[in-house]
């Protein structure tokens, strides 16, 4: 295999033929379906490794993400009213509190994102490849966040570059989303951003777009120089 010249800023230089290098790079069809998904889907490492079987529906090509985000709670331990977090009497029962109670709420949001027929095939290949196994869990990846990041990395080293992170596929995608023009508030319900100020960075980050369209302005050509009219 020819190897990648090393990047170095990989938000400036990493491309779609990146993300077909690493599948490829890819040794067996669990990580070859991994890195697909991480990167045609540009969905989170924490979202994948939680995908069961049941999320995929390959007929309507669809792939259901279920975001699990915890937050804390605070409580009135006299009479368990919800507190602020400046609150040093309950509006409750009035009693000072000295010692709120903590707890964790689980916030559940999902999204269903389209899935290319590519990563399908690969996620079918890779299901029916892992029937020698004895695993017969829900999980259709089962290990870890911090296994799947190491995956990720290593593969990235095979193909020559250096400091590869999950969330640098995911970045692709909504880069190159940007840089063809596509909707944003589309992409934004694509990577499941509650807010479109952070979907609003991927576009603010496409220094080349913007070059692109700042040179058209002006007519300036590619050898810098101001294109002239006859």
């Amino acid at each position: 295999m020819t190897q990648i010249t090393p990047i170095r800023d990989l938000k400036g230089h990493l491309e779609s033929e990146h993300a077909d290098r690493l599948i490829d790079a890819a040794t067996n069809p669990r990580d070859k379906a991994f890195v697909a998904v991480l990167a045609k889907a540009g969905i989170r490492i924490s979202e994948a490794v939680q995908i069961k079987v049941s999320d995929i529906d390959f007929e309507r090509a669809v792939l259901t993400i279920v975001h699990l985000k915890e937050r804390s709670k605070l409580k009135c331990p006299n009479c368990g009213e919800i507190l602020g977090k400046r609150h040093l009497f309950c509006p409750g029962c009035g009693n000072k509190v000295d010692q709120a109670i903590r707890e964790k709420v689980e916030q559940r949001r999902q999204r269903m994102i389209p899935v290319d027929h590519g990563t399908l095939r690969l996620l079918d290949e890779y299901l029916k490849w892992r029937r020698k196994f004895p695993y017969r869990g829900p999980l259709v990846f089962p290990f870890t966040r911090q296994r799947g990041w190491q995956l990720v990395e290593k593969l990235g080293r095979r193909i020559g570059i250096k400091g590869l992170h999950p969330h640098s596929l995911r970045h692709l995608l909504a880069t190159t989303w940007v840089a063809k023009g596509l909707d944003v508030k589309k992409l934004q319900i694509l990577l499941g951003h509650a807010s479109i100020a952070t979907t609003m960075e991927y576009v603010d980050s496409n220094f080349e777009q913007l070059r692109s369209e700042y040179d058209k302005l002006w007519e300036i050509k590619e050898d810098g120089t101001k294109e002239t009219k006859d």
